[in-house]
C-alpha cells in the first residue's frame, strides 16, 4: 500500500478513535442522570461523575502527549482505547453492586407500607397495588387490595457500591481519555504541508465527534429500555473493535514517510524531512506560551457551558410543565427523561453536522473563518441565556437546541486548523504537548462546571436558580470566545505564522541555505541602504548627495542594479540568468548552472526593463 493511501487508513483510525471517545461523552449522556439514581446516587454524586471523569483527564494530558511525542503515536492511541475499554465495562456494571438483600414485608387487607428510593419491589403472592411517586420525601406507596399479600423489596440499605463503582470506571476513562490533542497533532502532520487538506481533516474530525448528537443519542434511548446500563456495553463493544482496528491499520508518521524516503535513493530520509519540516522556531516551550497559555483560559470559559447542557439539560425536563414525569412510577420518569434528553439531542446533532460541514465551507468562502467564527459563537451564546427563560415546553428545547447547534456548526471548524497549525509551526517538537496545553482548560471547565452549576441550582429544583444557571454558562460562553477572538488576533501577528506561504520546496531551499525571512532580509538591506547614504554611519560610502544629478545618479544605478523578473518560472530563471551574468562572479554562475544546467548561460540585459527581454546572445 502506498504512502498516501496508509495515511487515509491512519486518518481512519483517527475518526474510529475518536468516535470512541464520543460514546463516552454523548452516547452514554442521556442516561446518566437516570442510571446514576438508579444505582442510588444523589445529585451532587451525579454531577461528581463528570468532575472526576474531566479530572482525571487532566492527568492524562499530561503523560499522553508526551508517550506520544516520544514513543510514537501508535502505542498511545493503543494504550488508550484499551483502558477506555475496561472503563466503559465498568460503568456499565456498576448496577450489579448497587443492590442491598431482599427482604419480604406481609401487608393485611387495606394496609399500607411507605417505600423508599430504589425499593424495587415485586408481588411474592396476593394483590397489592404499587404507586411509585415523585418529588416527594417517600419513593411510593404499597397498598393491599383485597385479602392482602406478601411483598418483596430490596432493603433500605443506602449501598453505595454502584456508586463507587462507577466512579472508578469515570477516573479510568478520564485518565486514558487524552487522545484529543494527539489525533489532533497526528492529523496535521499527515497532512501538512496542504493546508486546504489540513482543514478537511480537522472538519471531518469535529464531524465525527458532533456526528454522535443526532446519530448515537437516539440509538442510546432505544438501547437504555432493555436496561440503562446497556449503552455502557455497546461501548465496550466498540473500544475492543478500535483497538483491533488501529493495532493491524493505524501507521505512525515515520512509517508512513519511509517508503517514499526509500524511492528517493541515497539521502532521501535528509530531502523529505526537510521538505516537509517547518522553518525552526526558537520560542518558549508550550507551557509558557502566552497565547496558549491564553487560549486555556478561553476553552475553560467555553466548557463550562458543556458541563452545564450535560448535568442542567435533564435537570430542567423534571420540571412539571415539560410533563415528562410519571407520578405513579418512578422507572418510567425515568425512561421518559432518557428518551427526551436524547431526542433533544437529534437536531442539535443534525444542525451541529450539517452546518459544520457544508454551512461553515459556503460562509466562510464569503465572508472568512474568523468572521463566520464570530457568527457563529454570538448566535450560541445568546441561546444559551435563553434556555431557562425561554423554555417550558420540549419543542421549546428542541428548537433552541438546534440552533445552537448552527452557531457551534459555524464557529468550531474555524478554531481547530487556525490552532493546530499555529503549534505546528511554533512547536514543531513537541506539537502533542502544544495541542493538549489548551484542552487543560478544556478539561478544567468541565470539572468546575458541574459543581458551579449544581450549586447554582442546588437540591430544590427552584425554577428561579436553574434560570440564573442557564444565564450564567451563555455568559460564560461569550468570555470565552472573546478571550479566543483575542488569541487568534495575537496566533495571525505572530513570525512562525509567515510560513504558511511557503510550499514545500521553497522551505526546504530556505533550511538548505540558511535564509532569513524574507520580510527581515528586505528590513535589514532597507537600513544597509540608509547607512550607505547617511553621514556618521560606519557603513558610509562619501557620496555627495546634495546635488540632484549625484542623486538621479544613485537612483538610476539602484534601478538597474535589480531588474525585474518576469513571473513565468521558465523566464524568470531566464531572467536570474541574465542577471547573474551581469552582476554574479563565477562561483555564482557555476552554483546557479550546475542546479539549473537547462538555462543557457551568456545573456546582457540592459535598463530596467524585464531581465531577458533586452539581451544579446553571445558566443558559448
Amino acid at each position: 500500500m502506498g504512502r498516501l493511501d496508509w495515511a487515509q487508513v491512519s486518518f481512519a483510525c483517527c475518526v474510529f478513535v475518536n468516535m470512541v471517545d464520543v460514546m463516552g461523552m454523548f452516547f452514554t449522556a442521556p442516561v446518566m442522570v437516570p442510571y446514576g439514581q438508579q444505582i442510588g446516587a444523589s445529585t451532587a454524586e451525579i454531577a461528581s461523575f463528570t468532575t472526576v471523569r474531566f479530572g482525571m483527564a487532566v492527568v492524562s494530558l499530561l503523560w499522553m502527549p508526551r508517550l506520544a511525542d516520544t514513543r510514537g503515536v501508535k502505542l498511545c492511541i493503543l494504550i488508550s482505547v484499551f483502558g477506555t475499554a475496561i472503563a466503559y465495562g465498568l460503568q456499565g456494571n456498576a448496577y450489579l453492586f448497587s443492590g442491598c438483600e431482599r427482604q419480604q414485608y406481609a401487608l393485611g387487607p387495606s394496609q399500607e407500607m411507605n417505600l423508599w428510593n430504589g425499593h424495587q419491589c415485586t408481588v411474592v403472592n396476593g394483590t397489592i397495588s404499587i404507586v411509585d411517586t415523585v418529588d416527594s420525601t417517600v419513593s411510593g406507596v404499597a397498598t393491599a387490595v383485597g385479602s392482602g399479600g406478601v411483598l418483596e423489596c430490596t432493603a433500605d440499605c443506602n449501598n453505595k457500591g454502584g456508586v463507587f463503582v462507577m466512579m472508578a470506571g469515570r477516573a479510568i476513562a478520564g485518565f486514558f481519555g487524552g487522545t484529543q490533542p494527539v489525533l489532533r497533532a497526528y492529523v496535521t502532520q499527515i497532512s501538512l504541508p496542504n493546508m486546504a487538506l489540513v482543514k478537511l481533516r480537522s472538519t471531518v474530525l469535529f464531524a465525527s465527534m458532533q456526528a454522535g448528537n443526532f446519530a448515537l443519542a437516539p440509538i442510546a434511548g432505544i438501547i437504555s429500555r432493555f436496561g440503562l446500563h446497556w449503552p455502557w456495553y455497546v461501548s465496550t463493544a466498540v473500544a475492543v473493535l478500535c483497538f483491533v482496528f488501529v493495532s493491524v491499520f493505524f501507521k505512525n508518521m515515520e512509517d508512513i514517510r519511509r517508503p517514499k524516503d526509500a524511492e528517493a535513493g541515497e539521502g532521501g530520509d535528509q530531502v523529505a524531512a526537510v521538505a516537509t519540516a517547518p522553518t525552526p522556531h526558537e520560542g518558549p516551550p508550550p507551557v509558557k506560551d502566552k497565547i496558549l497559555l491564553l487560549m486555556l483560559l478561553a476553552y475553560w470559559c467555553i466548557f463550562q457551558c458543556v458541563a452545564a447542557l450535560i448535568l442542567l439539560l435533564p435537570l430542567l425536563l423534571e420540571y412539571e410543565s415539560f410533563g415528562l414525569m410519571d407520578p405513579s412510577s418512578l422507572e418510567k420518569s425515568r425512561e421518559s427523561l432518557a428518551a427526551a434528553t436524547s431526542m433533544v439531542m437529534v437536531p442539535h446533532g443534525i444542525a451541529n453536522f450539517t452546518m459544520s460541514t457544508v454551512g461553515f465551507l459556503i460562509l466562510s468562502s464569503k465572508i472568512g473563518d474568523r468572521a463566520t467564527m464570530r457568527i457563529g459563537a454570538t448566535l450560541a451564546a445568546v441561546l444559551l441565556c435563553l434556555y431557562g427563560y425561554a423554555s417550558s415546553q420540549l419543542w421549546h428545547l428542541l428548537v433552541l437546541h438546534g440552533f445552537v447547534g448552527v452557531g457551534l456548526g459555524l464557529m468550531v471548524p474555524a478554531i481547530a486548523p487556525t490552532l493546530q497549525r499555529y503549534n505546528t509551526m511554533a512547536h514543531p517538537n513537541k506539537t502533542s504537548q502544544a495541542a493538549a496545553l489548551p484542552l487543560f482548560g478544556m478539561q478544567i471547565g468541565q470539572i468546575v462546571g458541574p459543581l458551579l452549576f449544581g450549586l447554582i441550582t442546588g437540591d430544590s429544583q427552584d425554577r428561579a436558580r436553574m434560570n440564573i444557571a442557564w444565564l450564567v454558562a451563555g455568559i460564560s460562553f461569550l468570555v470565552g470566545m472573546l478571550l479566543m477572538d483575542f488569541c487568534f488576533t495575537l496566533i495571525y501577528r505572530h513570525p512562525v505564522m509567515k510560513n504558511l506561504k511557503y510550499t514545500p520546496e521553497q522551505i526546504k531551499t530556505m533550511l538548505e541555505t540558511n535564509a532569513e525571512d524574507e520580510e527581515i532580509f528586505v528590513e535589514n538591506m532597507c537600513k544597509l541602504l540608509r547607512g550607505m547614504l547617511t553621514r556618521g554611519s560606519p557603513e558610509y560610502r562619501g557620496v555627495k548627495l546634495w546635488s540632484g544629478v549625484a542623486q538621479r545618479f544613485v537612483e538610476r544605478i539602484l534601478r538597474e542594479t535589480i531588474p525585474k523578473m518576469r513571473e513565468d518560472p521558465q523566464e524568470h530563471l531566464e531572467d536570474v540568468a541574465a542577471w547573474l551574468a551581469k552582476v554574479g562572479t563565477e562561483k555564482d554562475l557555476d552554483y546557479f548552472h550546475a542546479r539549473f544546467p537547462h538555462v543557457p548561460r551568456q545573456r546582457r540585459w540592459q535598463s530596467d526593463a524585464y531581465a531577458g527581454e533586452q539581451f544579446n546572445d553571445t558566443a558559448a
